[in-house]
């Protein structure tokens, strides 16, 4: 098949050898769908975790309320959502096989590591330790107030220091340390997982990078934001000024 003049014109030498490179660095097929396949299966555990994050922490908030004790309410419901959000995100990445849903996917499991399971491993200790100690805490003002009066005035006193007395002015810190050791458990396997999931999402995104600068790819030449999966048949196609 001959290509129209005119159609090779629109063609520029810069767009033909980046498609050329971007062909010649790709993963190859077989090794782009398992790196794929294993993607989504760690973004369905992070849905499954996250689910289960959800469900542990809404139990601890009602246990908090049945006693009444003070716990920080909301704080690990919302990273235990983001974790579900962290999967979903995972599973359109690797079933639509877009560059730019997996970068997301990479992103998130970045934060979920340096920030949401931190959260929720900090506030779930604090609470199991004022629980098993008896922990009661007094101020002028709401502990869970956003804002601190002038003047305030807040304590927290564990064990034999609290009598009756004080006990009846006071308010119960933390929450059933069984509820708070399986949301800190159920963190520790989402920070292990998001580390897995960062790993395998590098491997598939960045070693066509490193191969197309193996090959000594120009610096000014960039990947675009495409399907991963992309057919070669469009490659095959390009117009050299040549009939096939």
């Amino acid at each position: 098949m001959t290509i129209p003049t005119d159609t090779q014109k629109c063609w520029k030498p810069h767009n033909l050898l980046q498609l050329s490179h971007l062909k010649e660095g790709r993963l190859s097929e077989t090794t782009t769908v398992k790196m794929l396949s294993l993607l989504k299966a760690l973004a369905n555990i992070h849905v499954l975790l996250g689910i289960i994050m959800i469900v542990l922490s809404g139990l601890a908030d009602y246990a908090s309320t049945r006693i009444n004790t003070i716990r920080l309410h909301g704080l690990e419901e919302i990273c235990s959502f983001y974790f579900v959000l962290v999967g979903l995100v995972g599973i359109c990445g690797s079933a639509s096989y877009r560059r730019g849903l997996v970068i997301t996917y990479l992103v998130m499991c970045i934060h979920s590591i340096f920030i949401f399971v931190p959260a929720i491993i900090t506030v779930s200790s604090f609470d199991i330790h004022f629980y098993q100690h008896e922990c009661w805490g007094e101020c002028d003002w709401h502990l869970l107030a956003t804002s601190l009066p002038t003047n305030s005035r807040c304590q927290i006193m564990c064990g034999d220091h609290v009598d009756d007395a004080m006990r009846r002015r006071m308010t119960r810190l933390g929450t059933d340390y069984r509820l708070d050791a399986g949301l800190i458990a159920a963190a520790i396997l989402e920070f292990l997982l998001s580390i897995v999931t960062c790993v395998v999402a590098s491997r598939t995104l960045f070693s066509p990078l490193k191969e197309l600068g193996d090959q000594g790819t120009p610096a000014e030449l960039t990947v675009e934001m495409q399907p991963l999966n992309q057919s070669e048949e469009n490659t095959d196609s390009l117009p050299n000024g040549s009939t096939n």
